[in-house]
């Protein structure tokens, strides 16, 4: 499917959407009611307690004649189709976010349903529950409405009339909906065809699910008439469960019980806020516009924003100043941050300035304001916002060109042997000259926010692999040997981060390609770095951290992050889906403590079921297989500010175990990673050093040629996404020793050296491998925005026989000159 053609029908299926918002608009603008019975100009956000009930009152059938009831139902069916004339810009503010998970779930619906059961046994038993969940809500409303006629003139038999009787005519109204949409769409089902659901098929009738539609339409009279918390749960966790259950049961794709699921909802908001009595108990109900609205909370944490990228010159200004007790509540370990909250950091920062700056020398002093200064001046439209500014905005973040080359060997496949250069988004680099040409840009209004970066790139073709490589490869991997096939040229234009999202609450919502570090320190993190090329994935991540009730408190400040993706480049596996979820803690001020999974399940084998999924999430072994669904990596890492040396001395570091449930389970087969930041050298108030240590060789844990950690028994393409390790490229029984020292020239230019010794183990790659890398790095920006990067690299490749007879030298270097808006200064 074409994404112009899932607009499209997006579009259409949006039209009872809006006009659920817009009818209950036109109400309030003077139409009128649409019976004797309701308020008559009732707003979509309104008090049942407006009015007294008076119980003595005879008790009435909503919509009095049939002649009234039909009446009714047309115009409400007309307002919800005539509804797209109705859309204010407003709307965007919750249409935008909705339009991005419904063109994501139209993007994966095939993939997705390629990795569901299809035993009758299965369908079936879904097929009844979904039934049974539908009927279920019906028969509660419906009773309700019957028994209603018991004890005339009671009051309480008035509202069950009148829940069962709107729940009724919601639950009409969404079929009507459903129906029409069904047999004009004409959307393939699952099991028909080749399974892809093309649209404007010959008996198609997937789009939209009515089970999804009717079930939402009751559950949400239900639900808003006795608004207590059982009843909401027991109402939505039946509807939620008819849901999910048509999915299961292969009969809708997750797009089509959306949709429907969105569409009954809403046509319940508009029935219930057009034509229930303001005299009888019930809740209010605030439409999506109220929601996702920006005018009761100008908060930072309630405004959306994109993400710092991950190689921006920000995270390191923040790190140091956080060092040098400037800041005390930014977790190290779990980025990218949202520009809001990298706004609330430097915030925190000033507030500390005056009390910390006096037990400081007057160079360090004068190095934070500097950082600060420049850090205020990028983030100064985020810290206008906690002022009343407006959350809107619409401007090109940055254009850039890069040449890099390199004049003899490199490496380039971590997963196997290494890679020369690293921690580079996955984009392509061979020997000789490769070249990139891209932009970002940035949109805001209000809780909406999209990230647009692409590229144009460019790598030289490569002879193919030599028999002994691919040999090697095919035994360690336990795969195929591979045909001897040249590497052709890359030239291709690809997305980077680029992603849509809404803010609601302090919680951000975002879809699309996406960079994650789940570790802290230079040297990229051993379960999640930007080796890789980005993932497409929806992530829900805190803004940011909040702080625990009563003794939980005492666990001090909480940010939580979770993501569902999908891997490429998998074709061994069938691309299977990747997920995973973030713990972050500060006890203390000087201490930082997290722990996280990742979980890839899915693809040929494993197949994404609800029992795997939990399973897989909750670390749960399966007795028969002695080992956890799918392909599992848990972490913990930490950041220690050493008291009374937090100026001077940082100690930080990770561990990360395969099919764990947390690495200190087995130490023995526990990848580690610690590192030590030296935030002023002694007598050089400007020069800071990290230093840092990663293995990938188990202390007393028999390695099995490289089949321990980054590898799995079904997930033979290994830990990577479109071929790039997607943890720390130590590797695969690897170990790496590494400095980088830094020299602040000015918050805007800084000079970096580093030294790196690499080296593979004989038990996985037959007579090892040992080299060097040694490395210069400047980066500078000038007042006009315009900024430059270079870098030269010098490798010596001591030894790898498989690859190379004898020694190898080879020379990189790069020069990349752009143009960034939020870096004038």
């Amino acid at each position: 499917m074409t994404i112009r053609l899932a607009a499209r029908i997006f579009g259409a299926a949006l039209l009872f959407g809006v006009g659920a918002v817009r009818v209950s608009q036109a109400q309030e603008q003077g139409a009128g009611p649409s019976s004797s019975e309701s308020k008559s100009a009732r707003p979509e956000s309104w008090s049942r307690t407006e009015e007294t009930p008076d119980i003595n009152q005879p008790a009435k059938t909503p919509g009095g004649t049939l002649m009234g009831l039909t009446g009714r139902f047309l115009k409400d069916q007309n307002g919800i189709w005539t509804s797209p004339a109705k859309i204010r810009w407003a709307d965007a503010d919750w249409m935008v976010p909705f339009a991005g998970i419904s063109a994501t779930l139209f993007a994966t619906d095939a993939s997705f349903q390629e990795s569901q059961s299809n035993a009758p046994a299965t369908i079936k038993r879904y097929k009844t529950i979904s039934s049974a969940g539908v009927g279920a809500l019906a028969g509660a409303a419906g009773g309700m409405w019957l028994l209603s006629f018991g004890s005339h003139g009671h009051w309480d038999n008035e509202h069950w009339r009148e829940t069962g009787f709107l729940a009724g005519e919601a639950a009409l109204s969404s079929l009507a909906m459903a129906e029409t949409l069904k047999y004009s769409l004409r959307r393939q089902r699952p099991f028909e065809g080749n399974g892809s659901g093309p649209f404007f098929q010959s008996g198609g009738t997937s789009f939209p699910s009515e089970h999804a539609a009717a079930a939402w339409s009751i559950a949400g009279v239900i639900a808003h008439e006795y608004p207590g918390p059982f009843t909401k749960i027991a109402a939505y966790g039946l509807a939620m469960l008819v849901s999910l259950s048509r999915v299961k049961a292969s009969q809708h794709f997750p797009s089509d019980v959306l949709i429907g699921s969105l569409a009954g909802y809403m046509i319940s908001q508009n029935i219930y806020s057009s034509h229930a009595r303001a005299d009888l108990p019930g809740a209010d109900w605030r439409s999506f516009r109220e929601t996702f609205s920006t005018n009761e909370d100008t908060s930072l944490e309630n405004m959306g924003s994109s993400y710092v990228p991950l190689d921006s010159w920000v995270y390191p200004a923040i790190e140091r100043l956080e060092a040098l007790g400037y800041i005390h509540t930014a977790f190290e370990g779990d980025k990218p941050w949202a520009r809001t909250e990298c706004a609330r950091l430097i915030a925190e920062a000033n507030d500390a300035l005056p009390a910390t700056s006096a037990g400081e020398s007057a160079a360090v002093n004068e190095q934070a304001e500097s950082l600060l200064a420049a850090l205020s001046n990028e983030f100064h439209r985020e810290g206008e916002l906690e002022t009343g500014g407006a959350n809107r905005s619409d401007e090109l973040q940055s254009a850039y060109v890069r040449v890099t080359s390199a004049s003899g060997a490199v490496l380039t496949d971590g997963y196997h042997f290494g890679q020369t250069y690293a921690y580079d988004f996955g984009r392509p680099f061979r020997r000789g000259t490769n070249f990139i040409s891209g932009f970002s840009t940035d949109f805001t209004s209000g809780r909406v926010f999209l990230h647009l970066s692409g590229e144009f790139q460019h790598a030289p073709s490569a002879p193919a692999l030599s028999d002994a490589v691919r040999g090697v490869i095919a035994e360690v991997d336990l795969v195929p040997i591979s045909p001897a096939q040249p590497f052709a040229a890359i030239n291709r234009i690809a997305m980077m981060d680029s992603y849509l999202g809404f803010n609601v609450d302090g919680w951000q919502l975002s879809f699309g390609k996406q960079s994650l570090s789940w570790g802290p320190g230079p040297g990229g993190s051993l379960i999640l770095s930007d080796n890789a090329d980005p993932f497409y994935m929806v992530r829900l991540t805190q803004v940011q951290p909040m702080e625990l009730p009563s003794v939980l408190g005492l666990l001090g400040p909480l940010r939580l992050e979770t993501f569902m993706g999908r891997e490429k480049g998998h074709p061994l596996s069938g691309h299977p889906f990747i997920y995973g979820q973030k713990v972050s803690l500060k006890p203390f001020r000087s201490l930082e403590f997290a722990f996280a999974r990742t979980s890839t399940l899915g693809g040929t084998f494993d197949p994404l079921n609800t029992r795997l999924f939990f399973e897989s999430v909750l670390g749960r072994v399966d007795s028969k297989e002695n080992s956890v669904p799918g392909d599992s990596h848990t972490s913990v890492d930490w950041t220690w500010q050493v008291p009374h040396l937090h100026d001077r001395f940082v100690l930080y570091g990770e561990m990360e175990s395969d099919d764990d449930p947390i690495p200190f389970q087995n130490l023995t087969r526990a990848v580690l990673r610690p590192g030590v930041f030296v935030v002023r050298l002694p007598g050089l108030d400007k020069w800071d050093l990290h230093a840092e240590w990663t293995s990938s060789v188990c202390a007393g844990e028999r390695q099995d040629h490289g089949r321990l950690n980054y590898w799995n028994w079904n997930y033979r393409d290994g830990y990577t996404n479109s071929g790039n390790l997607v943890g720390n490229t130590v590797g695969r029984e690897g170990k790496t020793i590494q400095a980088w020292t830094r020299y602040w020239i000015s918050p805007h230019q800084t000079m970096e050296f580093t030294a790196k010794n690499s080296e593979v183990d004989t038990d996985f790659i037959p007579g090892g491998g040992k080299w060097q890398d040694y490395r210069v790095t400047h980066e500078a920006s000038l007042r006009s925005g315009i900024f430059f990067k270079s870098f030269f690299q010098f490798e010596r490749i001591e030894h790898f026989p498989v690859l190379f007879t004898g020694q190898r030298r080879n020379a990189t270097a790069s020069l990349e000159i752009g143009f960034a808006l939020g870096h004038r200064h």
